[in-house]
């Protein structure tokens, strides 16, 4: 099975600036309301694992597929051969902004099984957190986590 969900947002911030938003894993709750935190275990590169923890959900270890600064983040979670997750954020210059545009895919023999529910919460999640991530990345001073 393959199924795959896509939203976006427009922040008023540069590349750069939403960049940085994305990658500080502490204040992922401020923007991204089903994740407690992310952090990067390693340099921002593929095959390093980006470990996450979903509300009410034990942490997750993705591995990044692809990591360009300030264009693109995609992570992957499997299960072994029969299932894997992806998220893929990527950004564009936009009219003096930025594009958001996230993605939520699954595949494999039994990602029906296994993982539809989680990605359908996640692809519905989407649109309001990609708001907030645009919003949180034109606040010059954000606050604590």
């Amino acid at each position: 099975m393959t199924w795959e969900r896509t939203a976006g947002a427009t922040s008023a911030a540069p590349p750069q600036r939403v960049w940085d938003v994305l990658l500080d894993g502490r204040r992922w709750s401020l923007w991204s309301h089903g994740v407690e935190w992310m952090t990067v275990e390693g340099p921002l590169e593929p095959a390093t694992v980006l470990t996450m923890k979903p509300k009410r959900a034990p942490q997750t270890a993705f591995r990044i597929e692809a990591a360009v600064p300030q264009r693109l983040l995609a992570l992957v979670v499997t299960f072994g051969p029969v299932a894997a997750m992806r998220l893929r954020w990527e950004l564009a210059p936009a009219d003096g902004g930025t594009a958001i545009a996230q993605t939520v895919g699954i595949g494999g023999p039994l990602a029906g099984l296994l993982l539809r529910r989680a990605a359908e919460r996640i692809a519905n999640a989407m649109p309001g957190n990609l708001e907030r991530l645009a919003a949180r990345a034109t606040d010059p001073a954000p606050g604590p986590a």
